[in-house]
């Protein structure tokens, strides 16, 4: 009877094989992490872009309307207000409170402030009405802004008779990724670390008092 030999072959991957294979997955896995935190970046950028532009849009039309309709006494804001100081200016019977630089917080640092703009009932309000003290904890009225907002520029004027300027610039984000955090300029620093966490929201606009 012939006797068949059989033949033991060795299957499996070398070292090198496994190597690649893991190098391979190892890119794969680094390309996708990466994509998923650009979008979930990416995502969190738009939220807070759009809760700031909308925030700076209820503010705007707040003085806007405020100005067109009120019949009212309508004074100017100061050319230029120094950072963490509390000015006012009246729209009516409604005094706004502000302070320009300085992040709202719920437990402010020395370079952060309770309130940022503050609006508030003060019957006969004129341009001598003192300001309210927004730097402090206690104050009469509502807050317009969120935690981590602050006004960066905040302007009314009247270049003509009857005729208003509202500019309100709002940015949020903390000091760090920030230029010029305390400065009417002040915006994001161009890094990709935090983005997501900073915006800038510029509304201007031209009113006409209606109401006299």
């Amino acid at each position: 009877m012939a006797h068949i030999k059989l033949r033991k072959q060795s299957a499996g991957f070398t070292i090198v094989e496994l190597m690649i294979a893991t190098l391979v997955f190892g890119v794969v896995l680094l390309v996708v992490t990466t994509a998923i935190m650009q979008f979930t970046r990416v995502y969190y950028k738009g939220i807070t872009e759009t809760k700031l532009q909308d925030i700076n849009r209820n503010i705007v039309d707040s003085i806007s309307q405020g100005i067109q309709f009120n019949g009212g006494n309508v004074t100017t804001t100061v050319a230029n207000p120094a950072a963490g100081s509390s000015y006012a200016f009246c729209v009516g019977n409604l005094q706004y409170s502000y302070t320009t630089g300085y992040m709202l917080s719920d437990s402010p640092t020395a370079a952060q402030t309770y309130h940022a703009l503050v609006a508030n009932t003060v019957a006969g309000c004129t341009g001598s009405s003192a300001a309210q003290n927004v730097r402090s904890a206690t104050i009469s009225g509502r807050e317009l802004l969120s935690p981590n907002m602050r006004i960066s520029r905040l302007q009314v004027t009247n270049p003509s008779p009857n005729v208003y300027k509202v500019s309100v610039r709002i940015v949020y984000g903390d000091d760090t990724i920030l230029n010029n955090p305390n400065a009417a300029t002040a915006n994001c620093l161009g890094q990709r670390q935090g983005t997501q966490f900073c915006a800038v929201s510029d509304i201007t606009t031209t009113v006409v008092k209606r109401v006299q």
